[in-house]
Protein backbone atom coordinates (compact mmCIF):
# COMPACT_ATOMS: atom_id res chain seq x y z
CA UNK A 1 0.00 0.00 0.00
CA UNK A 2 1.21 3.26 -0.50
CA UNK A 3 -0.02 6.79 0.67
CA UNK A 4 -1.18 9.25 -1.81
CA UNK A 5 -1.73 12.90 -0.31
CA UNK A 6 -3.22 14.56 -3.63
CA UNK A 7 -6.02 12.39 -3.40
CA UNK A 8 -7.46 12.54 0.19
CA UNK A 9 -9.48 15.78 -0.99
CA UNK A 10 -11.60 14.34 -2.99
CA UNK A 11 -11.61 11.18 -0.90
CA UNK A 12 -12.84 13.53 2.26
CA UNK A 13 -15.10 15.44 -0.45
CA UNK A 14 -17.34 12.19 -2.24
CA UNK A 15 -18.33 10.25 1.21
CA UNK A 16 -21.46 10.97 3.14
CA UNK A 17 -19.65 11.25 6.83
CA UNK A 18 -17.71 14.56 5.31
CA UNK A 19 -19.47 15.85 2.14
CA UNK A 20 -22.09 18.21 3.89
CA UNK A 21 -19.20 20.41 5.85
CA UNK A 22 -18.31 23.86 4.77
CA UNK A 23 -15.01 24.43 2.95
CA UNK A 24 -13.55 25.66 5.79
CA UNK A 25 -14.94 22.71 7.79
CA UNK A 26 -13.53 20.17 4.90
CA UNK A 27 -9.82 21.90 5.50
CA UNK A 28 -9.73 21.31 8.50
CA UNK A 29 -10.41 17.27 7.70
CA UNK A 30 -8.11 17.57 5.06
CA UNK A 31 -4.93 18.17 7.62
CA UNK A 32 -6.09 15.00 9.28
CA UNK A 33 -6.46 11.95 6.62
CA UNK A 34 -4.26 10.22 4.79
CA UNK A 35 -4.98 8.43 1.84
CA UNK A 36 -3.99 5.69 0.73
CA UNK A 37 -3.77 2.95 -2.27
CA UNK A 38 -4.28 -0.82 -1.68
CA UNK A 39 -3.91 -3.29 -4.19
CA UNK A 40 -6.33 -6.21 -5.24
CA UNK A 41 -6.28 -9.42 -2.98
CA UNK A 42 -4.46 -7.47 0.38
CA UNK A 43 -6.08 -6.67 3.38
CA UNK A 44 -6.87 -3.52 4.92
CA UNK A 45 -6.25 -5.04 8.31
CA UNK A 46 -6.93 -8.68 9.79
CA UNK A 47 -7.89 -10.34 12.88
CA UNK A 48 -5.80 -9.49 15.76
CA UNK A 49 -4.67 -6.03 14.40
CA UNK A 50 -5.21 -3.14 16.71
CA UNK A 51 -8.37 -0.88 16.01
CA UNK A 52 -7.46 2.67 16.05
CA UNK A 53 -8.72 3.97 12.91
CA UNK A 54 -11.78 5.39 10.95
CA UNK A 55 -11.57 3.95 7.37
CA UNK A 56 -13.74 5.52 4.60
CA UNK A 57 -13.59 3.34 1.22
CA UNK A 58 -13.31 6.31 -1.60
CA UNK A 59 -12.71 3.83 -4.02
CA UNK A 60 -12.98 0.47 -5.03
CA UNK A 61 -14.64 -2.46 -2.75
CA UNK A 62 -13.57 -4.35 -0.10
CA UNK A 63 -15.42 -7.43 1.99
CA UNK A 64 -15.84 -7.55 5.71
CA UNK A 65 -15.54 -11.58 7.17
CA UNK A 66 -15.10 -13.62 9.85
CA UNK A 67 -13.18 -16.69 10.37
CA UNK A 68 -15.50 -19.57 12.54
CA UNK A 69 -13.97 -21.86 14.91
CA UNK A 70 -13.72 -24.51 12.05
CA UNK A 71 -12.11 -22.41 9.89
CA UNK A 72 -15.20 -21.42 7.97
CA UNK A 73 -15.48 -17.28 6.34
CA UNK A 74 -19.24 -15.90 7.29
CA UNK A 75 -19.29 -12.66 4.96
CA UNK A 76 -20.30 -9.58 7.26
CA UNK A 77 -20.94 -7.03 4.83
CA UNK A 78 -19.32 -5.23 1.64
CA UNK A 79 -18.22 -2.41 1.41
CA UNK A 80 -18.91 0.24 -1.57
CA UNK A 81 -17.47 3.65 -2.03
CA UNK A 82 -18.43 6.14 0.79
CA UNK A 83 -18.95 2.60 3.06
CA UNK A 84 -16.64 2.85 6.12
CA UNK A 85 -15.27 0.23 8.82
CA UNK A 86 -13.78 0.34 11.71
CA UNK A 87 -15.98 2.16 13.55
CA UNK A 88 -15.66 0.37 16.77
CA UNK A 89 -12.32 1.88 17.31
CA UNK A 90 -14.28 4.99 18.32
CA UNK A 91 -15.93 3.44 21.27
CA UNK A 92 -14.48 1.86 24.52
CA UNK A 93 -10.91 1.24 25.24
CA UNK A 94 -8.48 0.10 22.14
CA UNK A 95 -8.98 -3.73 20.88
CA UNK A 96 -8.25 -5.90 18.10
CA UNK A 97 -10.20 -6.59 15.57
CA UNK A 98 -12.02 -9.24 15.31
CA UNK A 99 -12.53 -9.74 11.29
CA UNK A 100 -10.87 -9.37 8.14
CA UNK A 101 -11.17 -6.79 5.43
CA UNK A 102 -9.97 -8.17 2.25
CA UNK A 103 -9.85 -6.03 -0.72
CA UNK A 104 -11.71 -7.25 -3.68
CA UNK A 105 -10.97 -4.49 -5.67
CA UNK A 106 -7.90 -1.85 -6.29
CA UNK A 107 -8.85 0.66 -3.44
CA UNK A 108 -8.19 3.71 -2.38
CA UNK A 109 -9.41 4.58 1.33
CA UNK A 110 -9.28 7.32 3.91
CA UNK A 111 -8.00 6.41 7.10
CA UNK A 112 -8.45 8.77 9.98
CA UNK A 113 -7.01 7.79 13.56
CA UNK A 114 -8.96 7.68 16.17
CA UNK A 115 -7.30 10.93 18.40
CA UNK A 116 -7.29 12.71 15.35
CA UNK A 117 -11.37 11.78 14.70
CA UNK A 118 -12.45 12.59 18.62
CA UNK A 119 -10.84 16.57 17.97
CA UNK A 120 -13.28 16.70 14.57
CA UNK A 121 -16.03 15.24 16.65
CA UNK A 122 -15.82 17.68 19.33
CA UNK A 123 -14.98 20.54 16.64
CA UNK A 124 -18.19 19.54 14.23
CA UNK A 125 -20.64 17.73 16.00
CA UNK A 126 -22.04 16.65 12.70
CA UNK A 127 -20.06 14.63 11.47
CA UNK A 128 -20.21 11.82 14.88
CA UNK A 129 -24.56 12.36 13.64
CA UNK A 130 -23.77 11.37 10.30
CA UNK A 131 -21.55 8.09 11.69
CA UNK A 132 -24.02 7.49 14.58
CA UNK A 133 -26.89 7.29 11.95
CA UNK A 134 -24.91 5.31 9.53
CA UNK A 135 -23.52 2.90 11.87
CA UNK A 136 -27.42 2.37 13.41
CA UNK A 137 -28.64 1.51 9.81
CA UNK A 138 -26.01 -0.98 9.96
CA UNK A 139 -26.23 -2.52 13.36
CA UNK A 140 -30.14 -2.65 12.13
CA UNK A 141 -29.20 -4.91 9.23
CA UNK A 142 -27.02 -6.97 11.02
CA UNK A 143 -29.92 -7.91 13.71
CA UNK A 144 -32.33 -8.24 10.80
CA UNK A 145 -30.12 -10.77 8.92
CA UNK A 146 -29.13 -13.23 12.59
CA UNK A 147 -32.49 -13.14 12.88
CA UNK A 148 -33.17 -14.09 9.24
CA UNK A 149 -30.69 -16.88 9.93
CA UNK A 150 -31.96 -17.84 12.77
CA UNK A 151 -35.93 -18.48 11.64
CA UNK A 152 -35.54 -18.70 7.94
CA UNK A 153 -34.87 -21.79 5.58
CA UNK A 154 -32.04 -21.43 2.94
CA UNK A 155 -34.94 -20.70 0.09
CA UNK A 156 -36.92 -18.14 2.72
CA UNK A 157 -33.48 -16.15 2.79
CA UNK A 158 -32.67 -15.62 -0.70
CA UNK A 159 -36.51 -14.40 -1.01
CA UNK A 160 -36.01 -11.91 1.77
CA UNK A 161 -32.72 -10.95 0.41
CA UNK A 162 -34.46 -10.46 -3.06
CA UNK A 163 -37.46 -8.97 -1.71
CA UNK A 164 -35.51 -6.00 0.22
CA UNK A 165 -32.53 -5.42 -2.59
CA UNK A 166 -34.63 -5.38 -5.48
CA UNK A 167 -34.95 -1.95 -6.90
CA UNK A 168 -38.06 0.66 -8.15
CA UNK A 169 -37.93 -1.21 -11.23
CA UNK A 170 -37.55 -4.83 -10.28
CA UNK A 171 -33.95 -5.22 -10.94
CA UNK A 172 -31.84 -7.06 -8.24
CA UNK A 173 -28.53 -6.40 -9.22
CA UNK A 174 -25.69 -8.70 -7.12
CA UNK A 175 -22.99 -6.23 -5.38
CA UNK A 176 -21.00 -9.43 -4.36
CA UNK A 177 -20.37 -12.76 -6.41
CA UNK A 178 -22.72 -15.58 -5.40
CA UNK A 179 -20.32 -17.70 -3.38
CA UNK A 180 -19.86 -13.94 -0.88
CA UNK A 181 -23.93 -14.08 -0.92
CA UNK A 182 -23.94 -17.44 0.13
CA UNK A 183 -21.86 -16.81 2.53
CA UNK A 184 -23.59 -13.71 3.75
CA UNK A 185 -26.76 -15.94 3.89
CA UNK A 186 -25.07 -18.66 5.81
CA UNK A 187 -25.86 -21.43 3.26
CA UNK A 188 -23.13 -23.45 0.79
CA UNK A 189 -22.83 -22.09 -3.05
CA UNK A 190 -24.55 -24.83 -4.64
CA UNK A 191 -27.33 -24.13 -2.30
CA UNK A 192 -27.76 -20.71 -3.59
CA UNK A 193 -27.67 -21.81 -7.18
CA UNK A 194 -30.24 -24.66 -6.67
CA UNK A 195 -32.69 -22.15 -4.94
CA UNK A 196 -31.85 -19.56 -7.77
CA UNK A 197 -33.06 -21.86 -10.32
CA UNK A 198 -35.64 -22.97 -8.79
CA UNK A 199 -36.99 -19.73 -8.61
CA UNK A 200 -36.24 -19.39 -12.23
CA UNK A 201 -38.48 -22.91 -12.79
CA UNK A 202 -40.72 -20.92 -10.72
CA UNK A 203 -41.43 -18.09 -12.71
CA UNK A 204 -40.46 -15.54 -9.47
CA UNK A 205 -37.38 -14.18 -10.77
CA UNK A 206 -36.06 -14.05 -14.46
CA UNK A 207 -32.16 -13.97 -15.08
CA UNK A 208 -30.56 -11.21 -16.73
CA UNK A 209 -27.27 -12.37 -16.62
CA UNK A 210 -25.09 -13.75 -13.81
CA UNK A 211 -25.53 -10.67 -11.50
CA UNK A 212 -28.80 -8.77 -12.30
CA UNK A 213 -32.43 -10.73 -11.94
CA UNK A 214 -35.53 -9.78 -12.76
CA UNK A 215 -38.51 -9.86 -10.38
CA UNK A 216 -41.79 -11.38 -12.04
CA UNK A 217 -43.74 -12.18 -9.50
CA UNK A 218 -44.52 -10.61 -5.91
CA UNK A 219 -46.48 -12.73 -4.59
CA UNK A 220 -44.32 -14.90 -2.59
CA UNK A 221 -41.90 -12.12 -1.58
Amino acid sequence: MAANHGNHKMCVRNVPIFNHLTEEEMNEVFRKVESRSYAKHGHLYMAGEPKDSLFVLHRGKIRIYRLNEEGREQLIRVLMPGDFTGELALFGEDALHDSYAEIVQDSRVCEIRKSDLYVLLKEYPDIGIKIIERFSRRLNEVEQQATNIALLNSEERLIEYIRTHADDEDFLTLGMTKKDLASYLSMQPETLTRIFKKLESDGVIGKVDNRVYRVLDYSIL
